[in-house]
Parts: C-alpha cells; sequence; structure tokens
C-alpha cells in the first residue's frame, strides 16, 4: 500500500503532535481529505479543521497505510530497518551507500586485532593479505573507538587507496601512518555518501582527518572541503624544491590543470580572500562553519604556486616515481 508521501506524513506529525485546530488546505492536505474524509473544510477550500477525534483516525489511517506512527515518526535509518516497518523501504533516509563506507587498517594495527582473534579471521585476512572490508558506517565508528584510533587518512582515487601503504612518506609522517586507518573517499561504485555520514559522525571522537589527493586544483579543493579535514599529504619536493619537482619528465600535466578551471576559481577566490581578510561566497558554499578560516602561509603559498606553474600531479605520479610524501596543514594551528 504505502501509498502516502514522506511529505505528507511529515505534515500530519507537525499538525497531530501540535493539536492544531486548522491547517490550510494545501495539495498534500487536499490529497489526504480525498484518501479518508477526515476533517471539514472551511468553504472556501483555504482551511481545513480538524477535532481531537480526527488526529485520532489520522493517526490510525496513516499506520494502516504506511505502517508508520505519525506520532513517532523516525526516517533516519537504514532501509533494511524500515523494512521491517514499512512496505516502502524508500522513506528511509539512509539508503544503502549511504551506510557502507571502503576503509583499510595500517599494518601494525590489524597485526594488533589480529593477537585477539583466530588465524583466518577478518583482522589476519587485513594484516596478511592487506585487504580492504566494506563495512556499515555504525561498525567502522566502532572500530576507530576500538583501536583509540587519532589519524584518517581519506584518499581520492581507488587505485591510489588500494596501494595507499607501497608509498614513500617522510618519517614524521611514516610516524603517523602507521597507526591510521586509510578511508575511501567515494565515487563510482562506492558512493560518498557513505564517507560524508562517517566523517560526520566521526566528529565528536577528535581524530585527525587527513586528505591525501592528487596534486591539482581539483584534489586541493577535495581536501579543503572535506568535514574536519585540516591537512593534506603532499610531495615533499612541492614544499622543498618544487622546481625539481616540476622538473620531472612525464609527471606533470598543464593540459589537465586547465580542464579544472571552476576548481582553480575557487581556490583563487580562497587565496585571494585570505589575503584580503575577507571570506568569499565560495568558501561559504564548502565550509559548515560560520566562522572565518584561517590558512597557514604554507597552504597559501602552494595554491598560489599550483596556479603560477599551471600544476597537475597525480597520486599514481607520485607511487611511480617514489616522491617521498610529506604532511602540509592546511589551516592555522589556534
Amino acid at each position: 500500500m504505502a501509498s502516502l508521501s514522506k511529505r505528507q506524513l511529515q505534515l500530519m506529525e507537525h499538525a497531530a503532535k501540535q493539536r492544531l485546530p486548522r491547517v490550510k488546505f494545501t495539495a498534500d492536505w487536499k490529497k489526504l481529505y480525498q484518501l479518508w474524509q477526515i476533517g471539514e473544510t472551511d468553504g472556501t477550500d483555504k482551511y481545513l479543521y480538524l477535532t481531537a477525534n480526527d488526529y485520532v483516525l489520522l493517526r490510525n489511517m496513516a499506520q494502516i497505510d504506511s505502517g508508520l506512527d505519525i506520532l513517532a515518526l523516525d526516517f533516519d535509518v537504514p532501509r533494511q530497518q524500515m523494512s521491517q516497518l514499512s512496505a516502502n523501504e524508500k522513506y528511509a533516509n539512509i539508503s544503502p551507500e549511504a551506510d557502507y563506507v571502503l576503509i583499510k587498517l595500517a599494518p601494525s594495527l590489524s597485526q594488533s586485532l589480529k593477537t585477539d582473534l583466530a588465524p583466518g579471521s577478518v583482522a589476519d585476512l587485513l594484516s596478511v593479505h592487506n585487504c580492504s572490508l566494506r563495512l556499515k558506517v555504525d561498525s567502522a565508528i566502532a572500530l576507530c573507538q576500538q583501536l583509540n584510533l587519532t589519524n584518517l587518512i581519506v584518499v581520492e582515487n581507488l587505485d591510489s587507496f588500494d596501494h595507499f601503504f607501497a608509498n614513500s612518506f617522510t618519517p614524521d609522517l611514516q610516524a603517523i601512518i602507521n597507526n591510521c586507518m586509510v578511508l575511501y573517499r567515494g565515487s563510482h561504485d562506492y558512493s560518498p555518501a557513505g564517507r560524508k555520514r562517517f566523517l560526520h559522525l566521526l566528529q565528536p571522537l577528535n581524530i585527525n582527518v587527513i586528505g591525501f589527493t592528487d596534486l591539482d586544483p581539483a584534489g586541493l579543493m577535495i581536501a579543503n572541503s572535506l568535514e574536519s579535514c585540516c591537512s593534506i599529504i603532499v610531495p615533499q619536493l612541492a614544499l622543498a624544491s618544487p622546481d625539481k619537482l616540476l622538473a620531472l619528465t612525464q609527471t606533470n600535466s598543464t593540459d589537465d590543470f586547465h580542464k579544472q578551471h571552476k576548481q582553480w576559481a575557487y581556490l583563487n577566490n580562497l587565496h585571494l580572500d585570505a589575503h584580503s581578510g575577507e571570506q568569499s561566497k565560495s568558501l561559504s558554499a564548502y565550509q559548515s562553519s560560520s566562522q572565518s578560516i584561517k590558512y597557514s602561509s604554507q597552504w597559501l603559498a602552494l595554491v598560489q604556486w599550483l596556479g603560477q606553474h599551471c600544476v597537475s600531479i597525480k597520486q599514481q605520479h607520485m607511487l611511480a616515481k617514489s616522491m617521498s610524501l610529506t604532511l602540509l596543514n592546511i589551516h592555522c594551528s589556534e
């Protein structure tokens, strides 16, 4: 059955909880009135009047139709859970792809789990075979808590996610990598919706979120717009010897840079606004905080260099050229 829309259920919820004596006779209320003939119109089709008995009838009819109680609506559940209540599982706000993330653990963390589990267990697979796990978001959060995780690396590209631990890292960054969870940002077969929900739920745990992206306008924009992300992994040469980095053959693609004009406009606005002391409209669209964001001088210098030299260096080239990777803070430390 389940002929009611989510909006109609929410309209009834609001009216029933407030015990409104009348509601505007909108298209949704007209459909409800045509379905059940509950309430009385005012004769001008402007308002529908409802009594206490009418609300009892509305509640009963809505439950028969949808399986849901309008006085206890909860759409923030996965579809599997919603299907236990209603014939319309799509009432659920959490779609299947928003309930899962793709992760892997640093070998040392996998090994720590393995000590408590039998050979052939999931942790054993993670440790020995460098497997990835598609986990429910809630399970991934629980794993972070179990491991007392302090660092999460969000990787832009799937193949770079698969080969993440084969990269070369500076000693300071290697210490972080040795105790991190790696999360795929999501695309194509792995929706970003799960990653977004995971990062949102992760906030209370105060875990350092680090971005690992391509060194190009799109990559830097991704890192800057990731929820709670305040640092990014970049080639050490980009900071220490940028000329040497650009001199590497078959590495930088200026053509690809020019295809990312919208992303560069976004970054350029950040750079200009940081120097003018103003926050741009484009920045507001990507940041949930209403407060002004202070960017580190190193980040601003990287953005400026990127634009001056039309830089687009992919994660795959960082690995292929055995580049030493280091950490750069996006924001100024408080």
